[in-house]
């Protein structure tokens, strides 16, 4: 074989094989349930193991985008958890997946394999619109009152035509009190203290029932408040009020990679005083280590109606385009006037963590010049050979805005993350970044009209250790042109104050041909006659990078269009999507690759009968670049075909009932299926299922079940050419199929004081293995509970796996 024929047939075999080498699942579990429109959701993973995990990196992305955004997850031992913000919670699903970066540099998925192309869902729940037609001004859910003060205030003004306002009724605590119910323009009063009726501090209920033009109840919405007294309410603001809740663990993970024990402390402060909130988290682990990115965490925050404060680990908020997903350990403050805004972040987002020095040579002079990167003058000719470290990284983002965001916003960002050159001896390349931008919101009609947009610029320097252009250096860029090096000396002291100048810098000029350095998006959402319309067009430059945001396509430019269609009193929800990308944003590659995408699903809810989701789409990406068959001379080649040209079809089904049958029984179905034809050369066509069934039954005593199966078929095919003669190939396929059988219960006693709880879930196939869980909790008091974990499991082809834990939970 020759020499060529064998590399092909290496760089095939390796390109295949990663695709199946992973097959020991690094996440044993996800809880994502109970997503609902508009609001913000909690999602946690339970790792498999915690020894070795070095970060957890959630990806995601709404409903019909090609593109997934990231978020840093919060490791705390075996979990990790993340708050996915309100505004992404949109009908009917989200997909994501989760990243687990490990110490030795590996990364592994969740799912395992392709985790991009066959994503999870999260289903999210639509809120009902009619909430939106009907607002109780006051009091607030759950606010406490003072009797003196209470008015119940109702605003009819987003009230569809349907509804007859005359004939709304109001009830409070479920007596009809309509009769005493006052009639303003779009407004109902209603005050205790004008009419006969006495209310007793304490929790009190109201219901505002709407009805049509028939006379048929339209939409009720209820919720509670709280009475008391003047004087009760003062005294209780002026009261300092504070609570102390957490968690101590002692963990050993006996795996076939070898053995270590964890102790962590998990502590979580909220208090008030007046109109001032605070509070603070608290994580320590003794596996906290300078030669790794922190492990203990820590933050504290203060606020009041108008400002909040923070210092310690944070996410921080701003444009998506400077910042996204980026935990920054420092200072974080917000000022909300309403009129002015003011959001402050600075602190590092990686600490430094020194290289080490592998080894000492001496290099002949000749070959010095060619040298890598790691090497390090000692003397003379003695060089070091190191494994570089990691620079600290600092960072500062400054956002002043104008408007409260409720129907208009204007906001002017800016953002710079540099590497500390000193803050280690043996590390390459430290780097810069700046970012400006600015956005607008402009919204009305209770933000069903929304029209937003933001645009950024970035400077990037890729090499900072020599510092900024020298005298010599701008006297030599003035020899070689005249006028650019006379203007360059002319700006010379503003752009140094902004970044590092020197040969390093790129873009020269970020607003040149093809905008290299800037980036910009631009939505317009139109929520009217049950239809939710959004339309979103994007660009981002081929040289734009954002430190703050690490994972966000470049190079890219694109629409995208969706609608979601509500229909038969909201029973059934219609989504459909498109979106069409191409890159090459600067002319400058030899060919353009163009992606779209289209989604459709609809989500059922029928009275009495499973709901259900069913959606498809289909994925494509194309090249305009042909090419010939691999290793064949120019002079033999007969056929050509573009270097990308693939389709991806998915379908997924996801259904949830609740019913009797002999106990409670909660069933879930997910299944999802996906086909990629590939038509270039290489043949990568990839199919992959998944099938997932549960039922939970709860029974009249105190015992509950859980019996499921999780089938996975994952299937690759690629074609290796071995030589420069046109049957000089071979086709392969790659086969990783599993299936997973859970039968699990948990049993309470003791005046549900003790649970106990057993777990055992056998797989076969490409993956054998079975896990087994079991736990038990005792609730001590109210304030006190013991839990303790042991996790089983036994590796067909390897060393098994040992996992016991206690966790002691408190609060106070």
């Amino acid at each position: 074989m020759s020499r060529i024929a064998f590399l092909a047939l290496l760089v095939g075999l390796l390109s295949v094989t990663p695709a199946f080498a992973q097959v020991v699942p690094i996440v044993s579990s996800v809880s994502a349930e109970g997503a609902t429109e508009g609001k913000p959701f909690s999602l946690s993973v339970n790792l498999a193991q915690s020894q070795g995990v070095s970060k957890v990196v959630l990806f995601y992305r709404e409903f019909g985008e090609t593109e997934f955004r990231d978020i840093e997850m919060l490791l705390a031992g075996r979990s990790a958890s993340v708050t996915l913000p309100a505004e992404i919670m949109k009908p009917p699903t989200i997909e994501y997946y989760v990243s687990v970066e490990m110490t030795n540099g590996v990364t592994r998925t969740h799912p395992i394999q392709s985790p991009a192309a066959n994503p999870l869902r999260l289903t999210v729940q639509q809120a009902n619109p009619k909430d939106l037609e009907v607002r109780l001004l006051s009091p607030e859910p759950g606010e406490t009152v003072s009797a003196e003060e209470l008015v119940v205030a109702i605003s009819l003004f987003y009230a569809s035509d349907a509804v007859d306002r005359k004939a709304t009724r109001v009830y409070l605590d479920g007596v009809d009190v309509t009769s005493n119910v006052v009639i303003a323009d779009e407004m109902l009063l209603y005050s205790p203290q004008t009419f006969p009726r006495a209310l007793n501090l304490g929790t009190h209920f109201i219901k505002v029932e709407l009805r049509d033009t028939q006379g048929r109840v339209y939409h009720t919405i209820e919720n509670s408040f709280n009475l008391s007294t003047a004087a009760a309410i003062a005294a209780e603001k002026s009261r300092l009020r504070a609570g102390i809740a957490g968690q101590a663990e002692f963990r050993n993970e006996d795996l076939s990679s070898g053995s270590t024990s964890y102790a962590r402390l998990d502590l979580r402060m909220n208090g008030s005083y007046g109109a001032m909130m605070f509070g603070g988290n608290v994580f320590l682990d003794n596996q906290e280590d300078p030669k790794r990115q922190p492990q203990n965490r820590y933050s504290f925050f203060g606020q009041t109606d108008f400002l909040r404060l923070h210092v310690g680990d944070a996410y921080p908020q701003f444009p998506t385009l400077l910042m996204s997903g980026k935990r920054v350990r420092g200072f974080s403050g917000n000022l909300m006037l309403g009129f002015f805004n003011l959001d402050v972040t600075l602190g590092q987002g990686t600490r430094s963590i020194e290289g080490a020095v592998d080894s000492s040579v001496v290099v002949d002079s000749s070959r010095i010049p060619s040298l890598p990167l790691n090497t390090r003058l000692v003397r003379g000719q003695t060089y070091e050979y190191f494994s570089q470290g990691t620079y600290a990284r600092d960072f500062l983002a400054v956002r002043p805005s104008f408007g409260s965001g409720e129907n208009f916003q204007l906001g002017f960002s800016y953002m710079k993350a540099k590497d500390d050159v000193g803050s280690v001896k043996y590390g390459i390349t430290p780097q810069e970044n700046v970012a400006v931008g600015s956005d607008i919101l402009i919204a009305f009609d209770n933000q069903r009209f929304k029209l937003q947009g933001q645009a950024a610029l970035t400077l990037n320097n890729t090499d900072i250790s020599g510092g900024n252009f020298t005298d010599a250096d701008y006297d030599s860029l003035e020899a070689q042109n005249k006028d650019l090096g006379k203007t360059l000396k002319q700006i010379r002291p503003i752009a140094e104050s902004i970044i590092t100048v020197n040969e390093n810098l790129f873009p020269s000029n970020p607003v040149g041909e093809g905008l290299p350095g800037m980036s910009l998006e631009g939505s317009l959402t139109l929520n009217y006659l049950n239809n939710y319309i959004q339309a979103m067009y994007f660009r981002r430059g081929a040289a734009y990078r954002s430190l703050g945001n690490e994972y966000l396509q470049t190079d890219i430019e694109g629409f995208l269009i969706s609608d979601r269609i509500r229909m038969f009193s909201n029973r059934v929800y219609l989504s459909i999507s498109y979106e069409q990308k191409n890159d090459n944003t600067a002319e400058t590659k030899r060919a353009t690759t163009t992606y779209s995408n289209l989604s459709t699903a609809v989500t059922v809810t029928p009275l009495g009968f499973p709901a259900f989701t069913v959606g498809y789409g289909i994925y494509g990406r194309e090249s305009d670049d042909l090419v010939g068959r691999p290793l064949l001379p120019d002079a033999q080649v007969s056929e050509r075909r573009k270097s990308a040209d693939e389709k991806t079809a998915r379908i997924f089904v996801a259904s949830n009932y609740d019913f009797n049958l002999g106990a409670r029984q909660s069933l879930t179905v997910n299944a999802s299926f996906s086909t990629r034809e590939d038509n270039t050369f290489y043949n990568r066509d990839q199919k992959n299922d998944y099938i997932a069934a549960t039922v939970t039954t709860t029974y009249q005593i105190p015992l509950r079940t859980t019996l499921g199966i999780n089938i996975n078929t994952n299937e690759s095919d690629l074609r290796l050419f071995t030589g420069s003669r046109a049957v000089d190939f071979r086709d392969t396929t790659t086969v990783f199929n599993y299936t997973t059988l859970i039968v699990g219960g948990q049993y309470r006693l003791l005046n549900d004081d003790l649970a106990l709880a057993l777990t055992v879930a056998p797989s076969f196939g490409d993956l054998k293995r079975t896990n087994v869980q079991f736990g038990t909790e005792y609730t001590i008091s109210s304030r006190h509970s013991l839990e303790l974990l042991v996790n089983y499991i036994n590796n067909t082809d390897f060393a098994d796996d040992m996992i016991a834990g206690l966790i002691y939970r408190f609060n106070f």
